[in-house]
């Protein structure tokens, strides 16, 4: 097979050029799973046709109900808060920002307060010598289109303790210590700061040996991670837990015992069966011939950290009876200016979830918004100019966020943030740009423009709590664990 052939002499003439000591040849692997779009077992264009035969195939049904109708789930006669019967899964709840130094009240929310942690875990076996991924076909209520590629295990703990009473979670075993893998990455991360109060997932890979049989089912397949990444150029394909599990893929194991340009040219040489654009080789060379300076990455760090200790923004929770400018109606719960978010109580009807039927109450954003980067080229470096950014619900109230993230429409145009004419549609091309859903769990047809844009450093205006960071070190710090935000961690996955 012709294919067969062009693999092993791309990963042969690869590894030529890279060295690595024992411990470093997962990285290798990955790096490797990275660079290719092909795959045995299913194409990536059969993939979207895939999804799309699911989606019309898989009964999934969402419907706007009253409050009032919502089963199993109830007002609190004391606290106003929305909450399940159960005492689980999550709650809305109110969230009150101020000033710490003049208790100054800043604003109060809804907020959902869910402190359960999840499990985002993603299986990987080498298959054909390439490192595959174990993918999920998901339906969320949320999601835009239905179905989107999720991560192998998706699920808070109420659902894989099944406190719904529903099925186990699929392949849970290869996450919850019953199974024998080799854990390749586990960490705690941040989820949406501006919306949950204190919420963390367990972002996770796991390994198992070539030989050990994974069971199969209708709705996973096995992709590499370079055709993940190809199918992050399609709208609403690859959510955002399989983004920011991802996005965590570093290979600071590895060395370029050549230059950079004969990496480029040997990549360049395969466009066949590897695809990347050419500012994802450059990271790459980056990445894996750059050494990262300890200094660098200490002040970094110390600009973080100074961040959070000075932030003068303090939240706490309140009862959502207390909250004030937001309206608690009959279906919705919405601010009085008719911006922001609203609240919603939907029910949902499917056929290939744990539980077939059940009720919940959504987030609803008002427009789309913008998560945008803009990155530099800077001797041979790429930087990305990132944003020390506040939300009132991160666990430490400030992590390393993108140029931009926000909702222009709830901004007056004399206020909006910095750069976001770098990304408006007239602005010029952008090397990355497609329409992402947020959590389709717990957010409803959510979407934002994911963009990079390539700029000349020298051109552009450094503002207070903005730097700029080399993709290594962010791909060093995203190691430790709440320091870079969701919305940034789903850009970082393009790298």
């Amino acid at each position: 097979m012709i294919i067969n052939s062009r693999l092993i002499d791309f990963k042969r003439e690869l590894r030529e050029l890279i060295s690595f000591n024992e411990a470093s040849v997962i990285e290798f692997e990955l790096l490797f799973s990275a660079l290719l779009d092909v795959n045995y077992l299913n194409n990536t264009s059969s993939i979207l046709a895939w999804l799309k035969e699911i989606n019309q195939k898989q009964y999934f049904h969402v419907e706007e109900i009253p409050f009032n109708k919502l089963n199993q789930w109830f007002f609190d006669a004391n606290t106003g808060d929305l909450k399940h019967n159960s005492g689980k899964f999550f709650s809305i709840r109110g969230l009150q920002v101020f000033n710490n130094q003049t208790d100054e009240i800043l604003w109060d929310q809804p907020v959902i307060d869910q402190p359960e942690i999840g499990v985002l875990g993603l299986l990987c076996k080498p298959i054909s010598g390439v490192l595959h991924f174990l993918m999920q076909a998901k339906a969320e209520p949320g999601n835009l289109n239905t179905y989107q590629l999720s991560p192998t295990v998706q699920a808070t703990r109420s659902n894989y303790l099944q406190v719904h009473g529903g099925k186990r979670t699929k392949y849970i075993e290869y996450f919850d210590g019953s199974a024998n893998v080799e854990v390749l990455f586990d960490q705690y991360q941040s989820e949406q700061g501006a919306r949950f109060t204190g919420k963390r997932n367990r972002n996770l890979i796991v390994l198992v040996d070539k030989k050990h049989e994974v069971s199969s089912d209708e709705n996973f397949k096995w992709l590499t991670l370079g055709q993940i990444k190809a199918l992050m150029e399609h709208d609403n394909t690859v959510n955002m837990d399989s983004r920011s599990i991802i996005s965590q893929i570093q290979y600071s194991g590895l060395n370029l015992s050549a230059n950079r340009e004969e990496l480029i040219t040997l990549i360049d040489n395969y466009r066949d069966i590897s695809k990347r654009s050419r500012l994802w080789i450059e990271a790459i060379a980056d990445l894996i011939s750059t050494k990262i300076d300890d200094e660098n990455l200490v002040s970094t760090q110390n600009k973080l950290t100074c961040e959070r200790y000075f932030c003068p923004k303090q939240s706490r929770l309140i009862a959502l009876n207390d909250v004030k400018d937001w309206n608690v109606k009959n279906t919705i719960i919405e601010h009085k200016a008719n911006k922001y978010f609203q609240v919603l109580a939907v029910k949902i009807s499917a056929d290939n979830r744990e539980v077939v039927h059940w009720d919940q109450p959504i987030i609803k954003q008002r427009s789309e918004g913008i998560v945008g980067i803009l990155v530099s080229k800077v001797n041979e470096n790429i930087d990305i100019l990132i944003h020390l950014k506040y939300e009132p619900g991160l666990y430490d109230s400030i992590e390393i966020a993108p140029t931009v993230q926000c909702i222009v429409n709830n901004y007056n145009i004399s206020e909006l943030p910095p750069y976001v004419d770098y990304f408006k549609e007239d602005a010029g091309s952008y090397i990355y740009n497609s329409r992402q859903s947020e959590e389709g769990g717990r957010f409803y047809q959510e979407c934002s423009a994911n963009i990079i844009r390539e700029v000349k450093q020298n051109e552009v205006t450094l503002y207070p709590g903005y730097m700029w960071v080399s993709v290594s070190h962010l791909k060093m710090i995203v190691k430790f664990q709440q320091n870079i935000n969701v919305e940034l961690r789903s850009l970082l996955a393009y790298f």
